[in-house]
This record gives C-alpha cells, structure tokens and sequence, in this order.
C-alpha cells in the first residue's frame, strides 16, 4: 500500500488524532464506542451535536458541519482539496506538528449571529465570585459582571458581558451551576453562532498595553483576577484553541506570557499555541502546578509570576 494514499493514511491516523493533534477533543467525552461533546469544528454549545464513532472512525456534527471520515475532517478544519489534506494527515502520521486551527466558517459563522447590544444591571455581589473566584465586587462591575433574574437565559448563572476585539458589545456568556443545565450545555453557556473564533476576552481592555506584552489565559475569570492583581494586559482565549484572528491580535505583541490552566488539556494547548505564535513574537510558557487555574492564586502570587517574564509592565497593586 502506498505511504501517502489516502487508505494507508486513514489506517495510520485516526479521527481521535486529527482533533487531539489540532487541540479540538478537549470538551469531547467518552461514551461506549463514541465520542460526544459540543461541535468543536464551528464552536457549538450543544454537548451531544458532535459524534465520533471510534470503532468506524467515523464522525458527525449534527448542527451545520456535516461529518464523514478522517480526510472529511482534515478539509473541513483546514478548508483545503482532498490533496491538500493527504499532505497534512502525512504529516500527523509522521509525528510532525499542526500549527494553527483554520477559523471555522459555514452556515454557523460569525455571520449568523445576532449581536445583544442592549445591557443588563448585573449584581456584583455574588458568593462564587467573591468567595471562590476572590474577584473583588468592584472588579465585577468594572467587567460587567453578576447575577441576574432579568434574563431567562442568564438566570441561575454568573453571567459575563462579551466584546469583539474593538470593544463592541455582543452580548452576555452565563457559567452555570444548575446541574441539568450543565449536563444540556456544559458549565459556560454562551449565545447561538457566538464567534469564539474572532474573539479575545478583553481584548479592548487590554490593547493599550500591547505593545508592553499581553498575558493568555483560558477563563474571564483568569482575566479579571490579573487586572485586581494590577495587570490590565491579560487577554482570555475563551477555551485552549487557538484561531487565525486570535494570532493577528496576539501577534504584534511584542512578548506573550501563556498562563494556561495546569491541567492536562492546559498544558497540551501551552505548548500547542506557543508553536503556533513561535516565529511571530516572543513567547513564555509558565505552567502552574497540577490542577491549578490562574484564578486559584492570591493576586501577590500572580503578580509575582508575571514579574518573572519581561512582560515591560510592572504590576501595581493597591
């Protein structure tokens, strides 16, 4: 059998692999023989619209992506011809790395959606964010946000306001807590077509301290905690991938810190997302102990850690 036809390469490389190698399995769970989760190819909310059957190496997106086998999959993400695609599954079965993820296109895009531009009065004061996140009441306000029982889809949540990377308001993301809501969406609930993709939390905030280095995390809350700790340069990736309008914005930084969760999908993306940015700009990967998020540490402690990196911002704390 030929090394480089696609039945060779599709008995070399699973559907597993391309998602793991491309970041995307991180929010898929195990189920039998399959694979289930939120649609990772368009950025989906649904935590059973994306299948893959593991024995037929086969998978589906039951929302807009279509499905099919492991060279369907490598033309759906990278958008390219069928010998486009032997080239890179060739590489997967060589051990060689992706760089970076395609930015999703199709019938859920960015198009489709219906930015919220109304605002909502949130409540500051709520026990997960002050209690477990430590996210001070005023830093809440300053980000917008709380709790709320004005809106349906925010209700029994914290709810956070989101920008696109001109600070144009989109609308509102809720983390859950009701556990047959976390079972229908996952802890974070966020808008339909929400464009994850062509997003930085915070971005807005912190563009005026690019040029000084900008600090990546995975959670608002990540976010929210740098900036109490004196450090407005930190931007969310929303999740552990890494899309084409993210590594324009990050790119003229002139240093990024990747501050990932320490967790084992954390670590994979540190490293994947550090090869995408390598040639770029100049980045660090500091990696927190074992199953600890950003969030977790004292302000000191996240201060202390950015001072290590010549982030050129110095932290100010009250």
């Amino acid at each position: 059998m030929h090394p480089h036809s696609f039945r060779f390469l599709k008995t070399r490389v699973s559907v597993g692999q391309v998602l793991a190698a491309h970041g995307l399995d991180s929010h898929l769970r195990i189920r039998g023989n399959q694979l289930t989760g939120p649609c990772p190819l368009h950025g989906g909310d649904n935590p059973t619209a994306f299948r893959v059957h593991l024995e037929r190496n086969l998978w589906r997106c039951f929302t807009a992506c279509g499905g099919g086998d492991t060279v369907d999959l490598i033309m759906r993400i990278h958008g390219c011809s069928h010998a486009q695609a032997a080239r890179h599954l060739h590489r997967l079965a060589e051990g060689l790395p992706f760089n970076t993820i395609r930015t999703p296109s199709g019938p859920s895009a960015s198009s489709s959606f219906k930015p919220f531009t109304r605002t909502i009065a949130l409540d500051p004061q709520a026990h997960f964010l002050q209690r477990i996140k430590k996210i001070t009441p005023d830093t809440a306000h300053l980000f917008e946000a709380g709790t709320t029982q004005s809106s349906a889809f925010l209700r029994d949540s914290v709810a956070v306001r989101l920008h696109d990377i001109q600070g144009r308001p989109l609308g509102y993301c809720a983390r859950l807590f009701l556990a047959d809501q976390i079972a229908r969406f996952g802890k974070w609930r966020f808008p339909k077509h929400f464009p994850k993709a062509h997003i930085l939390y915070n971005a807005h905030r912190a563009e005026p301290f690019r040029h000084r280095g900008i600090i990546a995390v995975e959670c608002p809350w990540a976010a929210m905690r740098l900036s109490q700790a004196g450090l407005p340069n930190a931007v969310s990736l929303l999740g552990t991938q890494l899309f084409e309008d993210q590594i324009k914005w990050l790119s003229k930084a002139p240093t990024i810190l990747l501050l990932l969760d320490g967790d084992h999908a954390g670590r994979q993306a540190s490293s994947r997302i550090a090869q995408s940015l390598c040639g770029l700009t100049t980045v660090y990967t500091h990696l927190l102990p074992d199953n600890k998020e950003p969030e977790d540490l004292s302000d000191q402690a996240l201060a202390s850690i950015v001072k290590k990196y010549p982030l050129f911002f110095e932290p100010v704390l009250d």
